[in-house]
């Protein structure tokens, strides 16, 4: 295996497209056939670079919308298994007792998959040669403690999740419940280094937390390089935007914050501007919110509305992992106001690259700042858009996934 994978890798490297019979098993929670947001284009990118080296196929747990069935039939992947997911029994006093202290506990979330689909996953697993896990959730929902020959991809480590949401919990009883479970997630993330053969950080940040061992590299969240730039339209009333979907809750909390607290600053400034909001559920009740926002929901190609935009915003307050509305915006050359949060694990540079502020004042100036200095806004654009060609294409971390099936088979070997 070690010298089909150096062939395999070396191939790639020079630009060719191999198809081995290297047999590739991809495990996640998300529906990848679903509309597109964050997560997803990462599962998906990942499935196709794998392709490169290999035969991809999926499993999925299925706890996706019904209406999506349809497009099965049309995914460029087999999908092997759809897994269910039951509530496990009520727990036991000496089971409650396990949860909290036991590093081992696979019950986590609150959800399984069926005896009989935990077994069809054992036999993929032994068919497979390498498997592809996204999401440390996904892998104990299998009750699989040691995951032979697997990469998990932990693209949002939960401790860090839940640790910053409770950072932001407006109560007691919400920061003291959140910071349980921030505990509870970080005994498990000590012991990844037994149940997997590599881990997936999205940035050098979380590696380091994770513990930067010889088992943790580095997959960063990436976008694809337009095949075409949308020139910059001059719209009026100016336009800020933002793109996500507001299912996700800290996408949520982070537009509520800003509409509250930074929108009137800016409204104050230039009464004239209006706010877009792209994604799942931005055209419900939030874009109600005031007279000057418009919800559009999701769109299926927004490059066009992201040319009339002044800025895009990423007011991420809580959450984990990377966001991968930064390099959308820097791929369509779209300038940038984000919290510090929103822009964690990217090597930027405000006032350079990107302009970062935490607290309402701060943001609603930076946003002013871009709506009034077109030369700043395109001066960001330019150095944004040289980074993502050089670290943030799909293409360019191609060499990072493939250099985690390496670890792999030279773990295993």
């Amino acid at each position: 295996m070690r010298a089909r994978s150096a062939v395999i890798l070396a191939a790639v490297s020079k630009g060719y497209v191999n198809k081995p019979e290297l047999k590739i098993l991809f495990v996640t929670s998300h529906c990848p056939f679903a509309p597109s947001y964050g997560t997803q284009l990462r599962i998906l990118n990942i499935a196709r670079l794998l392709k490169r080296i290999g035969n991809v196929s999926f499993v999925v747990t299925d706890n996706y919308e019904r209406e999506l069935d349809a497009k099965i039939a049309d995914f460029e992947f087999e999908i092997k298994l759809l897994a269910q997911l039951t509530r496990p029994p009520r727990r036991r006093a000496a089971d409650w007792v396990r949860h909290e202290l036991a590093a081992g506990c696979l019950a986590t979330e609150g959800f399984e998959v069926r005896d009989i689909d935990r077994q069809i996953m054992a036999q993929l697993i032994a068919e497979s040669d390498i498997c592809w896990v996204h999401g440390l959730q996904t892998a104990n929902m299998f009750g699989i403690y040691q995951w032979p020959r697997t990469i998990l991809d932990i693209d949002d480590i939960p401790s860090r999740f839940f640790a910053s949401r409770a950072k932001s919990a407006p109560s007691i009883t919400e920061k003291v419940l959140g910071y349980r479970k921030a505990l509870l997630w970080w005994h498990r993330e000590r012991v990844l280094g037994r149940r997997f053969s590599v881990v997936a950080a999205p940035s050098e940040a979380d590696q380091r937390y994770l513990g930067s061992g010889a088992r943790v590299t580095v997959v960063p969240n990436g976008f694809n390089q337009p095949r075409k730039q949308h020139p910059k339209v001059t719209i009026e009333p100016q336009r800020i935007g933002f793109i996500g979907t507001l299912k996700w809750f800290p996408n949520r909390n982070g537009i509520e914050w800003f509409i509250q607290n930074v929108w009137p600053h800016v409204k104050r400034e230039i009464s004239t501007v209006r706010l877009r909001l792209v994604g799942e559920g931005s055209n419900g009740p939030i874009a109600s919110s005031g007279p000057d926002i418009d919800g559009l929901g999701w769109v299926e190609d927004p490059s066009r509305e992201i040319a009339s935009w002044s800025a895009m915003i990423v007011p991420v307050r809580c959450g984990a992992g990377t966001r991968v509305k930064i390099v959308e915006a820097f791929s369509k050359r779209c300038p940038v106001v984000s919290t510090r949060l929103g822009a964690f694990g990217y090597e930027v540079l405000t006032g350079e690259d990107i302009l970062l502020a935490d607290d309402p004042m701060g943001f609603a100036s930076a946003c002013v700042l871009l709506l009034r200095d077109a030369r700043l806004g395109a001066k960001l654009c330019e150095n944004a858009w040289s980074k993502f060609l050089r670290r943030w294409t799909w293409d360019s971390i191609g060499e990072a996934v493939f250099k985690a099936v390496e670890q792999c088979e030279r773990h295993e070997a």
